[in-house]
């Protein structure tokens, strides 16, 4: 294991500290994406949690080195359950879709969709739901039939949910001009 690895799998923390260390350390050894994302598989879940919260900061200023691995990052919400990773991973999406989204096939634009609103109206956390409006807004630019469905479930959601919640959705609402 070298000291990439092991700073990554043993000393990353929540820490933006650490977090921009870590980033440093990546760019100064020339550690692939490849790499980071096979520890993120074998990683256990406090490490793996610590790995995506670090993606998470990293990925909004290095764009360019997650490019090789965008499906993967899709593929990670398969089956996800810990909100934090799941909270990370859509600030991950939202950064892919503001930047990079021309990158971005068909296919990998569905499976965002289908993530979101998966998230969005299961038991996700309001973290989580607040990402999820984000990003189908940003897929809604594409595909009106997304910005339907985001309207109409916003409007289902928005009395139950809370402040921070409802504070975006009314943004969202209001450039799709159906502010209620």
């Amino acid at each position: 294991m070298n000291i990439v690895e092991n700073f990554l799998l043993h000393q990353l923390d929540l820490s933006l500290k650490n977090r921009h260390f870590a980033g440093e350390l990546i760019l100064k050894n020339d550690f692939t994406s490849e790499k980071l994302l096979t520890l993120i598989h074998r990683a256990n879940e406090r490490q793996k949690v610590c790995l995506l919260c670090f993606c998470d900061t990293f990925f909004r200023k290095h764009l360019w080195y997650f490019k090789n691995i965008f499906q993967n990052l899709i593929d990670l919400a398969d089956n996800e359950n810990h909100e934090t990773n799941k909270r990370s991973l859509t600030n991950i999406y939202i950064s892919m879709l503001k930047s990079g989204s021309e990158d971005l096939s068909a296919e990998q634009k569905n499976q965002l969709t289908e993530i979101c609103f998966t998230w969005l109206i299961g038991e996700s956390l309001v973290a989580t739901k607040s990402n999820c409006i984000t990003c189908l807004d940003l897929l809604s630019n594409e595909n009106q039939w997304i910005a339907d469905e985001l309207v109409a479930v916003i409007e289902q959601m928005y009395p139950q949910m809370t402040v921070s919640f409802q504070s975006r959705a009314k943004k969202i609402l209001k450039r799709k001009k159906r502010l209620f």
